[in-house]
């Protein structure tokens, strides 16, 4: 990160001014990605990347319906080159934005980039970077690091380490950023992890396994088209954002209105078998994702 680049202090917005019925929407600006880590799914779908306009159209029917826009599914959003305009975008709909990145590019812009007012969080994988040589994922890490340090005051970084705490990337990785980022050596805990300064957390968890394999644990229903759902870069409307190739899509946005794809008595069935009301699909069964209770 540059350091001759400053951040200006960030105003207060109020995102939640009328009830949404989704917590959340996933939108995939994009399905290219310039990391191939083992724990992610690999898509049969052609590279695809939304134009600016075609994305305003999705930001603005599904800002309708949730109540925070994440650039995420499958793909890293700092590969698409007009990222910005995207985020810009989002600030003039009033939409509270959590950009998900493997980090390796977050200078690709320029420190301003995290100023738009959309932004509310920044979503780091950190697990992202085990398979780098050694040298190569301690430099991105250390600008990680200084991203976390230098990022505008009311922006959340949300660094998140996955896999086996016992691994001794996971130990040395953790160490490193409680020496770097924690005030007193050790971190506030929190619901999944530590605060490591004001707007700095740490979070843990597992790596989970896709749907549609033999993986997975059993369970008695998800949350998908209840607290979420997600807009592939192709326009597909799926349930959540681990259907990577859109194997439950419901309709695409470029043929129909997401709201009247969303309230089809497809999507309702679907919502029910998912919810555990009605059978599981085979294809969410196998899924090692475990939603919270709601």
């Amino acid at each position: 990160m540059n350091a001759a680049l400053k951040f200006r202090p960030r105003d207060c917005y109020n995102y939640s001014q009328m009830k949404k019925p989704y917590r959340r929407v996933f939108i995939e600006i994009t399905n290219t990605c310039n990391l191939a880590c083992g724990f992610c799914a690999a898509s049969s779908r052609p590279k695809t990347f939304m134009t600016p306009e075609f994305f305003e159209s999705a930001a603005a029917q599904a800002g309708k319906l949730a109540s925070v826009v994440f650039l995420h599914l499958l793909g890293e959003p700092f590969m698409h080159p007009r990222l910005p305009e995207m985020l810009g975008v989002c600030s003039r709909l009033g939409l509270k934005v959590n950009l998900v990145t493997n980090g390796l590019l977050l200078d690709k812009f320029g420190a301003g980039l995290f100023n738009e007012e959309c932004l509310g969080q920044v979503s780091v994988s950190l697990h992202a970077l085990a398979g780098l040589p050694p040298a190569i994922r301690d430099e991105h890490l250390r600008r990680i690091t200084d991203f976390s340090l230098q990022k505008p005051p009311g922006l959340i970084a949300s660094l998140r380490l996955r896999g086996n705490q016992s691994d001794p990337f996971i130990k040395d990785t953790k160490a490193f950023l409680l020496g770097v980022l924690a005030r007193d050596g050790a971190g506030e805990r929190v619901r999944d992890g530590l605060k490591l300064r004001e707007g700095v957390y740490l979070n843990f968890g597992s790596i989970f396994d896709w749907p549609g394999g033999e993986g997975g644990k059993e369970k008695k229903g998800c949350l998908g088209l209840r607290h979420h759902f997600g807009i592939l870069s192709d326009g597909r409307v799926v349930p959540c954002c681990a259907d990577f190739d859109g194997a439950l899509a419901l309709g695409n946005i470029k043929k129909r209105p997401l709201a009247e794809i969303l309230r089809s008595p497809e999507a309702l069935a679907l919502r029910d078998s998912i919810a555990g009301r009605t059978p599981m699909p085979p294809y969410c069964a196998s899924c090692g994702f475990t939603a919270p209770d709601s």
